[in-house]
């Protein structure tokens, strides 16, 4: 999630201006699921566009110069966003609705369970960890409670699938239902499949904000023929599904 824009004293942002701090309200406008076209540090067209709808939204004057009083109404919407549980985690950057997706998918075990492929290792525990937060494995016969199964999804979540997503080039332009659906196709398939071979379908729609063929997409990566092609056919359609919701 965007941290909170701080302009100096009298410092404006506006069309024209280059830099950090435009990035950083392009980000903001982007986490409040407004357009404001690339995040690139440019105050252009569609980040003015952008600023002046977030401004009649607040009964500002809609003049696309962001100032205080607009720097201030940005800094209380995005803490609003995270108050009514949009983000979490230690960081705040961790898109909650795919952190709900993934338990709804993945289930809780308390008890380690050998892989069903297996039969033996890798043994799973919680909702769908196979490693501890000091990356050794489980054993099987080795418990945990509800509060230790949800910490480590939430850790394990923030320091090995959330940083290889960020790097996904459109990362910060994408709202946090589209960021939750990656979250949960990332956690089932693995955190780097962008621009990874077996995964040049939705790497090409990604790059290029195909969005009206990411359900299509998302369904491609199912195991077609295999035993869990229907379990993986149901996730990907939700994964879709929340990432074509806009945020309200």
């Amino acid at each position: 999630m965007a941290s909170k824009l701080i302009l100096d004293t009298n410092e404006i942002l506006q069309q024209g201006a280059t830099g950090a701090k435009v990035q950083q309200l392009q980000e903001i406008l982007t986490a409040l699921n407004l357009q404001p076209g690339k995040i690139d540090g440019d105050f252009g067209a569609k980040t003015l566009a952008a600023v002046k709808q977030f401004q009649q939204q607040q009964g500002l004057t809609p003049d696309g110069i962001v100032g205080k009083k607009t720097q201030d109404a940005l800094n209380r919407a995005l803490e609003k966003l995270t108050e009514i549980g949009l983000y979490g985690g230690v960081t705040g950057k961790l898109p909650l609705p795919g952190v709900n997706l993934i338990k709804e998918f993945e289930g809780c075990f308390l008890n380690a369970y050998p892989d069903p492929l297996t039969k033996g290792k890798p043994y799973t525990i919680g909702w769908g960890s196979t490693r501890k937060k000091d990356g050794s494995e489980w054993k099987l016969g080795e418990t945990i409670t509800q509060q230790e199964a949800d910490d480590l999804l939430i850790f394990q979540l923030e320091n090995n699938y959330l940083p290889p997503l960020q790097k996904i080039p459109v990362w910060n332009e994408l709202n946090v239902n589209q960021q939750g659906a990656l979250l949960s196709f990332g956690y089932n398939l693995g955190a780097n499949f962008y621009g990874n071979r077996n995964f040049q379908s939705i790497t090409r729609v990604l790059a290029n904000k195909l969005w009206d063929e990411i359900e299509e997409t998302f369904v491609k990566y199912r195991n077609p023929k295999s035993p869990v092609e229907a379990g993986l056919k149901r996730r990907r359609l939700a994964e879709a599904k929340l990432f074509l919701t806009p945020v309200s």
